[in-house]
C-alpha cells in the first residue's frame, strides 16, 4: 500500500473509532477547561483550550495539514490559564465513548509536550501553522520492553484516570505561549499508520526567565515529524526485548527534563545551545540530547508481523480498522511527572 492510501485509510479509520479528548489542564493547583466539540451547553466560557472539530474523538492523519498544530479544524481560545515558570501543568485526557473506550484511553505510545512563543504576545488571534514549537517534555517506555508487553506513558495515563504532568522550564520569559499536549498510538505504526492526538491550550508564564524561545530552534507543526521516521514503521508486536525507545520528533529543550526511561537519571538536560530541529527547513540535529543510553537486552526470536487490517491485538476497544488492544492494568502506578 502506497503512503499516501495508507494516510487516507488511516483518516477514514478514525471516522468510526473514538479514542479522546484533553479535558482539562491543570496549572498551579488552578483548573481550567479543555475543549470538548460536543459539550455545546456546559461549556466553560472561559476555556483555555482551543476549540476544534473533530467530533469522532479520532486522530490527525496528515502530517502536512494546518490542523496537524492543534487538531481538525482548530481556532485559538480567548482565555489563559497562569502558571509560573518552573510551576507544572497537568493535562486530563478522556473519552466520551465509554463502550469503546471503558478506562479513557485504549491505545499504547509514547506522550510529548510542547510550547510556543505567540508574536505579539497575542494567543487569541495565533496562526497555528506559523508557530515554532519547542519540545519540553517527553516520555515512551515507562517499565520493561520497547512493545505490547511493556508499560508505555500512555499505559500509566490510563491507570492515573487520563493525567500527566510536565514543568514549564524555569527559565521561561514571562509572556504569552500557546501549549500543546500530544499522545501517539502504536497500534498501527507497523502498517505505515502511527496516531497522533493533540489539542493546545493558551497559558500566561510570569516569573523572571529571560528565554522568549527566539533562539530554541523551533520548528512549525507541519516540520515536527517525517514519514521517514521510525515511527512509521516501528513494530510493536516484535518482542526484541530492548528497553529503551526513542520519541519522534525534535531534541528537547535545554534545561527541560530527561526521564530516566529515556535515557536520563532525574537530571536537566545539559545546558547550551538547542541543537537544530529535526525539520524540512533546518539542518539534521544530534541525537545527544535525548537517545536512548540504555544497553538493550539480548535479543529474541520476533513474533510475526501482523499485516493488513489485523494490528495484532483484539478488538474490544476499537472500530473499524483502528482495533485497539485490551487496556492492561498496571497497578501501583503514579502519575507521570517532569521538572525543569
Amino acid at each position: 500500500m502506497s503512503r499516501p492510501l495508507a494516510l487516507a485509510t488511516a483518516a477514514l479509520a478514525a471516522q468510526v473509532a473514538a479514542h479522546g479528548y484533553l479535558q482539562s489542564i491543570t496549572l498551579d493547583g488552578v483548573t481550567y477547561e479543555g475543549y470538548n466539540y460536543w459539550n455545546m451547553e456546559n461549556r466553560d466560557p472561559n476555556h483555555i483550550g482551543w476549540s476544534h472539530t473533530t467530533q469522532n474523538e479520532g486522530p490527525e492523519p496528515d502530517l502536512s495539514s494546518p490542523d496537524f498544530a492543534c487538531r481538525s479544524g482548530s481556532e485559538p481560545a480567548q482565555s489563559y490559564g497562569t502558571v509560573k515558570a518552573g510551576g507544572e501543568a497537568t493535562f486530563v485526557w478522556t473519552s466520551d465513548d465509554t463502550d469503546r473506550n471503558p478506562e479513557g484511553w485504549a491505545h499504547t505510545g509514547p506522550i510529548a509536550t510542547y510550547i510556543a512563543r505567540c508574536p505579539d504576545d497575542d494567543c487569541t488571534s495565533a496562526d497555528k501553522t506559523a508557530l515554532q514549537w519547542v519540545k519540553i517534555q517527553e516520555e515512551s517506555v515507562v517499565e520493561g520492553t520497547a512493545n505490547d508487553k511493556g508499560t508505555w506513558a500512555t499505559d500509566v495515563l490510563r491507570q492515573t484516570g487520563g493525567a500527566y504532568s510536565a514543568t514549564i522550564p524555569e527559565n521561561l520569559a514571562a509572556g504569552k505561549y500557546v501549549i500543546r499536549s500530544e499522545l501517539m498510538a502504536l497500534h498501527r505504526a507497523h502498517l505505515g499508520e502511527p496516531e497522533f492526538y493533540m489539542q493546545c491550550s493558551n497559558i500566561e508564564v510570569t516569573g523572571s526567565g529571560t528565554d522568549d524561545l527566539s533562539g530554541a530552534g523551533g520548528v512549525t507543526a507541519s516540520n515536527l515529524y517525517s514519514t521517514s521516521d521510525d515511527i512509521f514503521s516501528f513494530n510493536l508486536y516484535n518482542q526484541n526485548g530492548e528497553t529503551t525507545w526513542q520519541v519522534p520528533g525534535p531534541p528537547l529543550y535545554t534545561g527541560a527534563a530527561k526521564s530516566p526511561a529515556n535515557g536520563g537519571d532525574e537530571e536537566d538536560v545539559d545546558a547550551g545551545q538547542q541543537p537544530p530541529p529535526t525539520s524540512a527547513d533546518a539542518p539534521t540535529p544530534t541525537p545527544s540530547q535525548s537517545e536512548p543510553v540504555t544497553e538493550p537486552a539480548p535479543t529474541v526470536q520476533p513474533d510475526p508481523v501482523p499485516t493488513g487490517d489485523d494490528d495484532g491485538g483484539d478488538d474490544t476497544y476499537g472500530g473499524g480498522d483502528c482495533q485497539g488492544r485490551r487496556p492492561r492494568k498496571h497497578k501501583g502506578k503514579k502519575a507521570i511527572r517532569y521538572r525543569a
